[in-house]
């Protein structure tokens, strides 16, 4: 099964924000998940929601802390309300600190097969999101937005099969 947790910066941060659509779609679509785990911040979470949606990919909204919101005029109620499943991963009531963020990240994360990251290289949440699946074993498959660019991860090396040596077993 696949699962995709999505990791990006915030719109403002994204000069090709129509490349980057058209290209976590094709992502999107060629990994054929089961569902995705994104985590409700204005950008590429909310923008990931929209493209699953449209293409009957179900999703979670793995939102931060028990009353995050998005921004005014975002997709923010949208998504909640055509999420497959609402996770409320920290149940602070209020703004606790960029740590909740942070365990919202780890939270998609520890839950997911391969992590799609829209991330241009710079310190981020993203570049901390990034950083927690490599050292977790979670591929990674990253799109750069300033480079227009999509890098998967290395496939593992096959190992040579050899036949065992039965005669270690003749007693």
């Amino acid at each position: 099964m696949t699962v995709v947790a999505i990791t990006g910066h915030r719109p403002e941060k994204i000069k090709n924000f129509a490349w980057v659509e058209e290209t976590l779609a094709e992502v999107l679509v060629e990994l054929k998940p089961q569902f995705i785990i994104q985590g409700m911040a204005a950008g590429v979470d909310l923008l990931a929601a929209e493209i699953a949606h449209a293409n009957n990919i179900p999703y979670i909204a793995a939102r931060p802390w028990a009353t995050h919101t998005g921004r005014e005029g975002s997709k923010y109620p949208w998504t909640l309300e055509n999420a497959a499943a609402v996770v409320t991963v920290s149940p602070a009531t209020t703004y606790a600190g960029p740590w909740v963020y942070q365990r919202r990240n780890e939270y998609m994360v520890d839950h997911a097969t391969v992590v799609v990251a829209v991330w241009d290289g710079s310190a981020s949440g993203t570049k901390n999101c990034v950083v927690y699946a490599n050292r977790n074993g979670v591929p990674v498959i990253r799109i750069n937005p300033v480079t227009k660019t999509v890098t998967y991860p290395e496939p593992e090396p096959e190992l040579e099969k050899t036949e065992p040596d039965t005669q270690l077993f003749l007693f």
